[in-house]
């Protein structure tokens, strides 16, 4: 069970596509509810379980992070329970104590990072709109010194679509080994000439990725490697990548227990998602929206990669259609898209027997992909 903490809506940065609150700054998680949160994704854990912190920006709070971290160790040591650490973080404010720290914590991070000067200062600004690339980029090779399995977490809008696999030539030579991209589907500009262009860059990096495949290296790319997951399993039957407040929860700075990370926000309609408090802990709610999110969509019975597509996202759904069992039609063309490309190059990969890739999909090598079993790293 994992509990992602958002310690406060107030950041350093300004984003573009950020969906998460952009009011109520003063507003930040106290130690009693984080630790209310800690004490009940323990109990929900049974051998185990995850504290992750988000935001905003999470490191804006490292006192009260240190704080957290002591007492979720004691509460795993007391309980006789494994506890896992994740952050989701810009990367700006770190430092070399607090990389010391993450790494005397094992504290796994997922940074927000766009690619190269092109693609991330589209985007990822601050406040008085200048681009924060070269802020990040001054920063890397000490993160990556002390963190190399570091996940850098890129957002695809049509602002960097152009720019996509060339942003990956520029983190490979940072010395980035771990990328997940995600599409933004609720941007309002995506068009037909963006799909064509979507076509071509995913075409370009299915090249990246076999080229680097049969140089032997290791890395993960999210966006191919998810769905080789599927491939190789079938589908998401076995284990569906998101159970929508299940396994894990998404905890506002007030305490309110949400089922995923988009709805601690200033949208209205998130009310209606509220799945309990840490406090009282989880209200009925909480089963009902999985077993809704879970449930077939009507719109996808025909369609031949129903298992393999996200279509499971709530959380996607919700942000780009305003109900978390309605799949936006960009959802479907981007799928149509990418399956078939991934198939073909796991195909060619499977005919030539490649170590690395027997490695992540096959004899999965957990010692070099760590992360390999979430689909998801808040």
């Amino acid at each position: 069970m994992k509990a992602i903490l958002h310690l406060s809506s107030s950041c350093n940065l300004r984003c573009r596509y950020c969906y998460a609150a952009k009011h109520g700054h003063a507003s930040t998680m106290t130690l009693e509810t984080a630790l209310a949160a800690v004490d009940l994704v323990s109990h929900e854990g049974r051998g185990s379980f995850c504290v992750s912190f988000f935001g905003g920006e999470p490191l804006l709070h490292f006192p009260l992070i240190q704080e957290i971290v002591a007492a979720a160790e004691l509460t795993g040591a007391r309980r006789g329970q494994r506890v896992a650490f994740r952050m989701s973080t810009n990367g700006l404010l770190l430092t070399p104590g607090i990389l010391r720290f993450c790494d005397e914590h094992q504290i796994f991070f997922a940074i927000s990072c766009d690619g190269n000067r092109s693609a991330h200062d589209a985007q990822r600004v601050f406040p008085d709109g200048r681009g924060s690339f070269d802020a990040l980029a001054d920063l890397l090779p000490v993160i990556l010194e002390h963190c190399p399995q570091t996940v850098f977490s890129s957002v695809i809008t049509p602002a960097s679509l152009p720019h996509l696999a060339a942003s990956m030539d520029w983190m490979w030579d940072q010395g980035i080994r771990f990328v997940a991209h995600q599409l933004d589907f609720a941007d309002t500009t995506w068009g037909p000439e963006h799909l064509e262009l979507l076509g071509a860059q995913y075409r370009l990096l299915c090249d990246w990725y076999l080229r680097h495949t049969r140089e032997g290296e290791y890395f993960y790319l999210n966006l191919i490697d998810d769905k080789l997951k599927t491939h190789v399993q079938g589908d998401f039957a076995a284990a569906p990548p998101c159970d929508f407040g299940l396994s894990k929860v998404s905890v506002a700075p007030d305490g309110t227990l949400y089922p995923c990370v988009r709805f601690v926000s200033d949208d209205p309609r998130t009310a209606d998602f509220v799945i309990g408090h840490v406090s009282t802990g989880f209200n009925a709610a909480r089963q009902n929206l999985s077993r809704k999110n879970l449930a077939p969509k009507a719109t996808c019975a025909d369609c031949v990669y129903v298992g393999r597509c996200i279509h499971y996202c709530g959380c996607n759904n919700f942000t780009s259609t305003g109900e978390i069992d309605r799949v936006h039609p960009l959802v479907c063309e981007h799928e149509r898209l990418l399956i078939p490309l991934a198939d073909a190059l796991g195909d060619q990969l499977w005919k030539e027997r490649n170590p690395a890739f027997l490695a992540k999909h096959y004899r999965i090598d957990l010692r070099r992909f760590p992360l390999l079993g979430e689909y998801d790293l808040e």
